[in-house]
């Protein structure tokens, strides 16, 4: 069987377990089992409906605050390391303490102080390394990009994954710092995000005017609805019939994670965006349809474009279209960050 073959497999049973982006990793019985629950809550007669609801509310919202995270052997790996020094590029371990003392940890790639600045931001349950591919293609582009552990991923602080409501301002706590510490220019930085990390990097550019441009991989238009689309495919049941079972775990989810998952809307927002914005999704993404993309697309009222890639699965074009992927990529920050 190819390597391709077995990450699709691999994948295939991750699905079960993601409530929204990329939330694999999660045992398989106990996932099956706890969608099982939400099953028959939903068939349950009234007198045992609050207690099954209570019961399964837990578990599923853990799959959304706290999923089971990418291994960080990767990040220490020697072989990574002599592999980037190969190509010439010089990797700096970077952190700084967020704006709610939660220490976060990254790379800092340098081209030159006078080189603008791309903001790499991976997905759920990943790590910078999932982004290097396209890290690596920006800095042989001539540009200088950090990557970023997000909160509660890798080697960074913090316990719970918000998608954006406190994802945000560490985002814009490391500009502030690369600005302070590494002198690059606040009028010269640009986004890239993969999946939560696309979500996220909207969410950055509608709340400062100053972001110049933003490359969006496979985004989710509303944390919520993408949650609610999720269950339902796994489960089979209408989404009459699960009402209270999401509403309840995203109660649960909203006191554990100390936010508000209605309030992480990227589709909302996209009107407030002032910069040019690249979208990029596939027609067989099986984790956030295609459907969220074109939302946000048509929300923005700024220079945009949607790259609709057919048969690609959550996040593969980059895999799966690999030169016209970068040369997209690069193209686009070319023509958007000053030289």
């Amino acid at each position: 069987m190819s390597e391709e073959v077995k990450e699709l497999a691999v994948e295939k049973e991750q699905i079960k377990v993601a409530l929204t982006g990329r939330l694999g990793g999660i045992n398989r019985e106990r996932t099956s089992f706890w969608l099982k629950v939400a099953g028959v809550i939903a068939a349950a007669t009234a007198g045992s409906l609050t207690l099954l609801v209570g019961a399964a509310s837990y578990p599923l919202a853990s799959l959304l605050v706290r999923p089971k995270m990418k291994r960080v052997s990767q990040l220490k790996s020697p072989r990574l390391r002599n592999f980037i020094n190969r190509l010439d590029i010089s990797i700096e371990d970077i952190s700084f303490t967020s704006f709610d003392n939660t220490r976060l940890h990254g790379w800092w790639l340098e081209t030159a102080k006078t080189a603008s600045t791309v903001v790499m931001i991976h997905g759920v349950t990943k790590n910078r390394t999932d982004v290097l591919r396209a890290a690596i293609t920006l800095r042989q582009a001539g540009f200088n990009v950090a990557l970023l552990d997000g909160r509660g991923h890798g080697h960074s602080e913090g316990t719970h994954i918000t998608y954006g409501f406190y994802e945000r301002r560490d985002i814009e706590t490391l500009i502030d710092w690369l600005i302070a510490n590494k002198n690059i220019a606040k009028e010269r930085i640009g986004l890239a995000g993969e999946s939560m990390g696309a979500a996220i990097a909207l969410q950055v550019a509608a709340h400062n005017e100053w972001i110049r441009c933003v490359w969006a991989d496979s985004p989710f238009a509303s944390l919520s609805r993408v949650s609610n689309e999720f269950i339902q495919s796994a489960t089979g049941l209408p989404s009459a019939a699960l009402i209270p079972l999401m509403w309840s775990a995203k109660r649960v989810a909203n006191y554990r994670g100390k936010f508000d998952i209605e309030a992480i809307e990227p589709g909302r927002l996209a009107a407030q965006i002032k910069c040019p914005v690249f979208l990029v999704h596939g027609t067989a993404d099986q984790l956030i349809s295609v459907a969220h993309s074109k939302e946000i697309y048509n929300a923005l009222t700024i220079e945009k474009e949607l790259w609709i890639v057919e048969g690609i699965r959550h996040a593969r074009a980059a895999r799966h279209a690999k030169r016209l992927y970068s040369e997209r990529l690069t193209s686009f920050f070319k023509a958007r960050l000053p030289g």
